[in-house]
């Protein structure tokens, strides 16, 4: 997409759930018709054009630590490592990016250095960053992630195929607006 148009990103880690317990929740018990596997075939498929391979997802990990370390790592220039590893973890791997010790493997992977990484968890200001970034998503009633916010102009919620990308663009730049 970035080939085609002129695109600033901005992510911002937003905690949905912020009331999920910290060991995690299992699908089956939240959706009791969950099938973890045909969704997993269904993502392999949508995830297949873009080199990404899911496994089945049977829990939703509380999130708050994996954002807070994420915000650490833009701190550290290595927001994109970081955030591709979690991601990794998570959605190929089937880890429970809520442990903390998860989260130090893939900081180790990365050569971040472990005692600062650690210290980074009991860093108020990554708490508080997430507590703004949570606010800056009133306004837009986030109810999914991923959620994209265009120019501020248009909301975009879920996966999205790259069509739908490319006409809210189009959109925007045709209405003197992107």
């Amino acid at each position: 997409m970035s080939k085609e148009y002129s695109l600033t990103l901005r992510w911002a880690g937003y905690e949905l759930r912020p009331e999920r317990p910290p060991e995690g929740e299992r699908l089956d018990r939240l959706i009791p018709d969950f099938d973890a596997e045909a969704a997993c075939q269904q993502f392999n498929r949508l995830g297949a054009q873009y080199d990404l391979s899911f496994g089945p997802v049977t829990f939703l990990p509380n999130t708050r630590l994996a954002l807070m370390l994420t915000e650490y790592a833009k701190d550290q220039g290595i927001f994109n490592e970081f955030h591709q590893a979690v991601f990794k973890a998570y959605f190929a791997e089937g880890k429970n990016i809520g442990s903390k010790d998860v989260l130090l493997d893939i900081a180790a992977l990365l050569g971040m250095n472990l005692t600062e990484t650690e210290a980074a968890l009991r860093e108020p200001k990554y708490l508080h960053r997430l507590e703004q970034n949570r606010q800056s998503g009133v306004p837009w009633q986030v109810t999914g992630l991923p959620t994209m916010i265009i120019n501020e102009q248009k909301k975009i919620v879920g996966a999205q195929p790259y069509d739908t990308f490319k006409k809210a663009l189009d959109s925007l730049l045709a209405n003197g607006k992107g």
